[in-house]
């Protein structure tokens, strides 16, 4: 019996190295590509996840709006359905990269793969098929608010994270204007 285990750990652990050394690339957009990634301006778990990128993504890959703020953009580049006022608004973080939009997993695991290793890594649960994987994910998004509370402060932005967002200008109002929409400030 404990082989049997012991083989079941193996091949899972040769899934997970597998994945972690091809999932990445193929999840990387081409060269050039923008990345423009929405998320619920009031969810602190949302607001971790952008706290995460920025802090690691040194190359500056992604760049940030919130969903509340964005809904003409986002109607614009096909993902209007995820928009406030659409019908999935709030439901999911929403990655757009070029003609393409991704939700959900698949736009959480290839924000992933474009960061640097050992986040890169975690694109390896895109082995996993979507369907289980956005099952976790909307199980996640139902008790966020419950877990992780929704956001009533929010980090004091240096000028390199404002810049990250959409609708940077380069001066101070303009530029803290989408962090303050995504906190429920003014």
């Amino acid at each position: 019996m404990w082989l049997l285990v012991l083989l079941g750990c193996v091949v899972v652990l040769a899934v997970f190295v597998y994945g972690a050394l091809t999932a990445a690339p193929r999840l990387e957009p081409a060269p050039g590509t923008e990345s423009l990634l929405f998320f619920d301006g009031v969810c602190n778990l949302c607001h971790g996840f952008v706290n995460f990128v920025a802090n690691h993504d040194d190359k500056q890959h992604v760049r940030f709006g919130t969903i509340q703020g964005h809904a003409e953009l986002m109607r614009s580049k096909g993902a209007g359905r995820y928009a406030e006022g659409g019908a999935e608004a709030l439901s999911t973080l929403v990655l757009i990269q070029g003609d393409d939009v991704f939700v959900r997993s698949d736009a959480a695991l290839r924000v992933a793969a474009l960061l640097p290793p050992p986040a890169k890594y975690l694109a390896a649960f895109h082995v996993l098929p979507a369907p289980l994987r956005d099952a976790g994910y909307r199980l996640v998004t139902k008790y966020r608010y419950k877990i992780f509370g929704e956001a009533e402060s929010r980090r004091l932005p240096t000028e390199r994270f404002k810049s990250r967002f959409i609708d940077y200008e380069g001066d101070e109002e303009a530029a803290g204007a989408s962090w303050a929409a995504a906190a429920g400030g003014s």
